[in-house]
């Protein structure tokens, strides 16, 4: 074991409100009320934030040249309990914006899952590995 562990996992984007309801919707997920502020909301999933900073992160952590980058180069995959799990996830976030990227199926790695699109563009897998 390294004592390395993910605390939290970011998106920035114009609407973090919107946004984070979004996620704690679907995934039935707590906001971390410490952690709100005008600029920020962080949603619990099981010890790891999923944070959402709005656009004047990229300034505060210097990395303005960041700010128009175009390109999907990360994305968060949530874990489920089962199959159906997957299924209605999916469809919730279907209902609440998402766009569905690839329908559900099963992976050469023996996953079940569904790709999508959150409201900001942003890709997300819901995954049942076997």
């Amino acid at each position: 074991m390294t004592g390395v562990s993910v605390s939290i996992a970011s998106y920035l984007c114009e609407d973090i409100v919107g946004l984070s309801n979004f996620y704690a919707e679907v995934f039935d997920l707590e906001e971390v009320m410490d952690l709100r502020s005008d600029i920020f909301r962080g949603l619990d999933a099981d010890g790891v934030t999923i944070g959402f900073s709005a656009p004047v992160a990229y300034e505060m952590l210097g990395i303005t040249d960041w700010a128009d980058a175009k390109g999907t180069t990360q994305y968060l995959t949530f874990e489920v309990g089962s199959r159906t799990e997957v299924e209605q996830r999916t469809q919730k976030a279907l209902e609440l914006g998402a766009t569905l990227l690839h329908d559900i199926y099963e992976t050469y790695y023996g996953a079940y899952q569904s790709v999508l699109s959150d409201p900001a563009g942003n890709v997300l897998r819901i995954n049942k590995f076997d």
